[in-house]
């Protein structure tokens, strides 16, 4: 059974209703240039000088999108909602900023076509938790993104990796290896960072972003758990549960 939170404690949510929780999306671009011609082809991005940065917005092509909550929940007094804000920090890069999961995976998946197979989704970062509506404003809360960041450097983790399966020859040694490998971090109760930033892998990546979806699926329950008390849940032990249950697919419950 899950310890709950304490009632007074509110989640922070968008205004689409999904857990508050800062994505950035690193993206490599051929140039500048093309990238914001992209851009203007667009209704639903546009200019914003005073921020440095293109909005994008939820109405025009961004509408049909799928949120927790739709279109058409958002009063027109709200409207339009800034679903994410792009930056250009320096030649031949991109980063697309937003507010939640959801949106970090929407955002993926509708640019892609946008902005051509030229302009590759390379990093990600992300914080690793949930915030209460009483915390700060989410302007301040966004510069999280910022703060105490942990780099994944996936060379690490290919050693790592080299290292304990050397001496395999055999399935039987593989499996051998590897349950003992899963068993420690486990045992170790390793998790992942506050702030974490990765290298995602554009060559493996399906059409709909399916890994980048399941990536960030399960770092976004593994907050909720967490904001619901069950802060003894590792992201490793996450994983071995949902392979556990099988879901078809591959896919995994929203939350």
């Amino acid at each position: 059974m899950l310890s709950t939170a304490p009632k007074d404690r509110r989640l922070l949510v968008t205004l689409t209703n999904e857990p508050f929780q800062p994505v950035r999306l690193y993206y490599s671009i051929p140039d500048r240039a093309s990238a914001i011609k992209s851009l203007r082809r667009l209704e639903c991005t546009v200019n914003a000088p005073e921020e440095q940065c293109w909005h994008w917005l939820f109405e025009a092509e961004a509408a049909p999108l799928r949120f927790t909550g739709s279109y058409d929940d958002v009063p027109m007094e709200r409207r339009p909602i800034i679903l994410g804000r792009l930056r250009f920090p320096m030649a031949g890069s991109m980063t697309l900023q937003t507010n939640s999961i959801q949106r970090a995976i929407g955002a993926a998946r509708f640019f892609a076509p946008h902005l051509g197979p030229e302009s590759v989704l390379m990093r990600c970062r992300l914080v690793n938790r949930l915030f209460a509506a009483e915390e700060d404003q989410p302007d301040e809360l966004m510069k999280t993104l910022d703060r105490e960041v942990t780099v994944i450097d996936p060379r690490e983790a290919e050693a790592a990796f080299t290292r304990e399966f050397r001496d395999v020859r055999t399935k039987e040694d593989f499996e051998r290896v590897a349950s003992e490998s899963l068993k420690r971090k486990l045992e170790s109760k390793e998790d992942v960072p506050l702030v974490e930033d990765f290298r995602l892998a554009p060559e493996e990546e399906t059409s709909d972003f399916g890994n980048l979806t399941m990536t960030l699926q399960l770092r976004l329950i593994r907050a909720m758990e967490h904001w619901r008390g069950n802060t003894e849940l590792t992201l490793a032990a996450l994983i071995v549960r949902t392979v556990k249950s099988g879901f078809p697919g591959g896919q995994i419950p929203e939350p």
